[in-house]
């Protein structure tokens, strides 16, 4: 008999819990701090705040997002009003960690960004909706560093240049659709240009 209604009881508790944890984002407030608070309570927030809403161009995301202390931890994911999933991402106190992937409303991927520590770091990929990958991007603690690609929608290459800490440096190469060079642009280390610039014609003459 004290089994079951200890049973009983974490049961009631779990269920308790649930209904705290799960707040709706109008019944929160965000402090000068960045730290979330339930309305009328004065512990930063922890559980799940649903319909969390981001505006994304023309189009309003919603979601669930998990918090811990008041700070976004743990597997976010936003969908279209269609209910298709539009984005999912990780944060760990507060900022965005690993991989964001983006997706268009026809599941066909548009984003993949990586992060550390709430900064872009790492591989950075855009995509057409047709698929084909229109740009990537190598960051490093949030500055563009490295070789940078950007693609036609045929999926011939169309500007590759290269950054240092957040600085186009080198020589930026344009691409005509057909896959010939178009320009050659030098750059020094200040991003100026410096040298001669080449520009082609489509024949590649």
């Amino acid at each position: 008999m004290k089994k079951i209604l200890l049973t009983i009881f974490l049961l009631v508790s779990s269920l308790a819990f649930s209904t705290v944890s799960l707040v709706k984002i109008e019944n929160t407030y965000m402090d000068s701090k960045g730290i979330v608070y339930v309305i009328g309570e004065e512990t930063p927030f922890t559980g799940t705040v649903e319909n969390y809403k981001f505006s994304d161009g023309d189009t309003v995301l919603e979601g669930r997002i998990p918090f811990k202390n008041g700070l976004m931890e743990g597997t976010s994911k936003l969908f279209y009003p269609s209910g298709k999933l539009a984005s999912i991402a990780t944060f760990k106190n507060g900022k965005i960690e690993g991989v964001q992937r983006d997706f268009y409303e026809k599941g066909i991927k548009k984003k993949e960004i990586s992060y550390k520590n709430g900064l872009p770091d790492g591989l950075t990929k855009i995509y057409y909706p047709n698929g084909n990958v229109q740009s990537e991007m190598f960051y490093k603690k949030g500055l563009l560093d490295g070789v940078s690609k950007t693609y036609h929608k045929n999926g011939k290459m169309n500007v590759e240049a290269t950054y240092k800490n957040g600085v186009q440096v080198g020589v930026q190469k344009d691409y005509y659709q057909n896959g010939k060079l178009k320009i050659e642009l030098p750059l020094d280390k200040n991003g100026l240009v410096n040298g001669i610039v080449k520009i082609y014609y489509p024949s590649g003459k």
